[in-house]
């Protein structure tokens, strides 16, 4: 574990989309495929000039996780912070560093 992985509070459960046939018919299952994975969420913050010169605040948020975990473009993940609040991502493109794994991710929220 490096010191950068030791500075992860937060878990989470990784859920990818299969293809299964039932009675013939071809349908979507979501299956659990890991929990309980160390990782890192963070937010940023974007200022982004809009179309009229007004600023637009965007949000951008990452997950962090080891190179062995096994997270891919697509998948949905639920966060469990450590103050017990959890958050569920779309995981976006991921980008491999020596030491650990980045990927955006766009939060599942309802109004």
């Amino acid at each position: 574990m490096s010191a950068l992985q030791r500075l992860w509070k937060d878990r989470m459960d990784i859920y990818r989309w299969f293809e299964v046939v039932e009675n013939g018919i071809t349908k979507q299952k979501e299956k659990l495929m890991y929990s309980g994975v160390k990782c890192h969420y963070s937010k940023g913050s974007l200022a982004d000039v809009g179309i009229d010169g007004v600023p637009k605040l965007i949000n951008s948020y990452t997950l962090f996780c080891s190179l062995d975990t096994d997270l891919k473009e697509g998948d949905k993940v639920v966060v469990t912070q450590r103050n017990g609040r959890q958050v569920t991502l779309m995981v976006g493109e991921g980008f491999p560093y020596s030491t650990h794994q980045e990927f955006s991710v766009k939060r599942e929220d309802t109004a």
